[in-house]
């Protein structure tokens, strides 16, 4: 499951590196557009929106894979035991992984059939739903991580149990 999550991380930095290369030279043809030619770049500007919202959500199903979220560990720090330590973090990653399926993975798939016939003012050939379809990625994307994290808290939490029983059959 280790070498699945190391795909899966390069996979998303390269994308959200792609993006973000790409955001740039927008946005530098939209401010030179502007100001070298006296034109307004209402695709420009409206591609740059839409790379901006597919960096900042699959960047952040990136950064929920390396646990860098947003946490309060005051809670999970005030246990001194692991056990007690490993059975909070589960019930948290339990709790996110409900929250990332219903809402970002269930919600931004029901966004996506119902926007997929709107088109874009700005970009004609481009679906609404097409651009939304960033939401329920994101939702895979950071549910597999959850997925993982709690795998590993699980086997955290069985650690002490085995260690402390092979110490008790060596005695």
């Amino acid at each position: 499951m280790h070498t699945i999550k190391l795909w899966v991380d390069r996979l998303l930095a390269t994308i959200c590196i792609t993006l973000c290369g790409l955001l740039t030279v927008v946005v530098t043809w939209q401010v030179v557009n502007r100001y070298v030619f006296s034109g307004a770049g209402a695709m420009s500007e409206e591609l740059a929106k839409i790379m901006f919202v597919w960096l900042v959500l699959l960047g952040a199903a990136l950064l929920f894979g390396e646990r860098g979220h947003m946490n309060i560990g005051l809670f999970v720090e005030a246990f001194s035991s692991p056990r007690w330590k490993a059975s909070f973090q589960i019930a948290t990653d339990v709790l996110i992984l409900l929250f990332v399926v219903g809402i970002l993975l269930i919600g931004g798939l029901d966004a996506v059939d119902r926007t997929m016939r709107q088109t874009n003012a700005a970009m004609p050939f481009l679906r609404t739903g097409q651009i939304y379809i960033a939401l329920p990625l994101c939702g895979a994307f950071s549910a597999f991580y959850c997925l993982y994290n709690i795998w590993n808290d699980i086997l955290a939490f069985l650690r002490p149990v085995n260690a402390q029983s092979a110490e008790g059959e060596a005695k």
